[in-house]
């Protein structure tokens, strides 16, 4: 028997069982009242279930080829088995010309739709470099993508987060020494940028949102802390972050999330850059996202196995964007494109983040990490 044909007979056999339950229904009212009038006698209970079991199961052999009830409960199960899976969730997106708001949606990870449930935005496309996009907070720099991107072709399938009960979360650092201020004193000295440790720096950050995954939501969390000392502002920090991570995914196949966490760095008035937002008394630092795309740094030449997964990264920065900014207005400062992958081709979903400047005190990043880690639990918790 064909799985096309038991589908089709399992919708029929409930079609049936839904007439014949209306039939009884009926049927029992009728006897109700004639037993009140004594106008008839009806069955005893047993041969009115009797006969209620008899017509079941004629109707089950005839959609079943004969098998009776035994052919309905083994399809049954094979329905269970193979039709309904863990269920996924899927992030829909609603664009405007105030912003970008998603929708949540489970289903088995193979159902198809559309990404984009609603657009009444007066325009989706991002200009070639050097230009700005905006829908309400969401804001994205384009200083070095030479070809205009559509967000309905970026967004013609929906954002999909498999159940995370086996999987795990990366955390890494290409620039594992880039430090943020101990006190205010420390935004005049415009000579020291980097930090080594786990104190004031971006591995401390990583560490908060590391511990608000794992205490809220008990997903597991690698925080990787190697310092790649070579190459601190240039390429080749990258290329040996790429050695780095071949290791781990060599023993780590499960890894749904990647982020490499980085902080900013600019001066203005003569210190040390770093712009905050305030919510309920606490002081955050703004934090934007680094997407890469899918150009070959040594060709040059844009191929969909250079980076398969950049639109998917670049719908998880809408989402995390869309959530940090519910929560504290104003927290996000952009997404900003780059060509190069870096490193974003490693795992389905990769975030380059950079949270808060040189310029912030480490208090200001600890407590944006800390959101972020909040926001990524409701994702993916």
């Amino acid at each position: 028997m064909s799985r096309i044909t038991e589908k089709k007979d399992f919708k029929t056999l409930i079609c049936l069982f839904s007439i014949e339950i209306i039939l009884l229904s009926v049927m029992m009212i009728v006897a109700h009242f004639s037993l009140k009038n004594d106008v008839v006698q009806t069955k005893s209970h047993s041969e009115f279930s009797g006969s209620i079991d008899a017509v079941s199961n004629n109707i089950l052999k005839k959609s079943f080829n004969g098998e009776g009830l035994s052919a309905f409960n083994k399809l049954e199960n094979n329905i269970s088995s193979e039709d309904t899976g863990e269920l996924c969730k899927f992030y829909t997106f609603n664009l405007s010309d105030d912003g970008i708001t998603s929708n949540l949606l489970r289903s088995v990870k193979n159902t198809q739709m559309n990404g984009i449930a609603t657009n009444t935005a007066t325009s989706t496309v991002i200009q070639p470099a050097v230009s700005d996009f905006s829908l309400g907070a969401f804001k994205i720099h384009n200083d070095y993508v030479n070809q205009r991107l559509d967000l309905e072709e970026i967004l013609s399938k929906p954002l999909i987060i498999e159940p995370m009960d086996k999987s795990s979360i990366l955390i890494y650092h290409v620039h594992a020494s880039e430090g943020y201020c101990h006190t205010e004193a420390d935004k005049y000295k415009l000579n020291s940028h980097t930090i080594e440790g786990e104190e004031d720096n971006v591995v401390a950050a990583g560490n908060a949102l590391q511990n608000t995954i794992t205490s809220k939501s008990g997903i597991k969390v690698l925080h990787d802390k190697t310092l790649f000392k070579e190459g601190l502002e240039s390429s080749v920090s990258y290329n040996n972050a790429a050695k780095k991570l071949d290791e781990i995914y060599k023993t780590n196949d499960n890894i749904k999330l990647q982020i490499d966490l980085h902080r900013n760095s600019a001066i203005s008035n003569n210190k040390k850059y770093g712009p905050t937002v305030e919510a309920n008394g606490i002081k955050y630092s703004q934090i934007s996202f680094v997407i890469g795309l899918d150009w070959d740094p040594k060709t040059g030449d844009r191929s969909d196995k250079t980076n398969p997964y950049w639109e998917d990264n670049f719908k998880l920065c809408m989402l995390i964007t869309e959530k940090l900014e519910e929560k504290v207005p104003g927290i996000c400062r952009r997404i900003e494109l780059r060509r190069n992958p870096y490193n974003q081709n490693y795992a389905e979903n990769s975030l380059l983040t950079e949270i808060g400047f040189a310029g912030n005190l480490f208090s200001e990043a600890e407590n944006t990490a800390k959101l972020l880690g909040e926001v990524i639990n409701d994702i993916y918790g």
